[in-house]
């Protein structure tokens, strides 16, 4: 077995191991301030970024993967998607007021809002990738759902929080 091919069936054995605990997050309940969230996020991060450099090894691994192996890294991408939406869901939708008093907050508010938006595009790509089951495609669009009205909330609070002072 290849050198690489070995490299990336032990990432593919951390991105199980990455998701698991995301998913352990999620049943801790909602975060309850944003310094955990941020911590949370990062972790969705790191996750996505183990799935790109999964991605960008499958050439290179070729025939040694097995064949459903892109399949099965698209739908780990889709599970850590809709595990960290329903994650931002719960956070979004009952915020601390650091979330939504906070000088910092519109800053924030307007990440969290690119990032879903982003998300959002590339979804409907990746549904049709993945090759999912009908069960499976019912659970990933209520999280389509969920991050429209995770925009939705998003932009009700950058309305109300405080705006960042652009001049002096």
């Amino acid at each position: 077995m290849a050198k690489v091919t070995i490299v990336v069936l032990r990432m593919a054995r951390k991105l199980t191991e990455d998701i698991a605990t995301l998913a352990r997050l999620r049943a801790g309940g909602r975060p309850k301030t944003f310094p955990r969230f941020r911590e949370i996020r990062n972790a969705y991060l790191d996750i996505q970024g183990l799935i790109f450099s999964i991605q960008e090894r499958l050439g290179e691994a070729g025939k040694e993967l097995p064949d459903n192996f892109p399949q099965w890294v698209l739908r780990q991408k889709l599970t850590a998607i809709a595990i960290f939406t329903d994650i931002s869901y719960s956070f979004v939708s009952d915020p601390p007021l650091a979330l939504t008093s906070s000088l910092g907050a519109f800053d924030v508010l307007e990440a969290e809002q690119k990032a879903f938006n982003e998300t959002l595009h590339t979804f409907d790509t990746m549904l049709m990738e993945a090759g999912i089951d009908d069960k499976t495609a019912d659970e990933l669009d209520a999280t389509r759902t969920k991050i429209e009205e995770i925009l939705g909330m998003i932009e009700t609070l950058l309305i109300h929080s405080p705006k960042i002072l652009k001049e002096f």
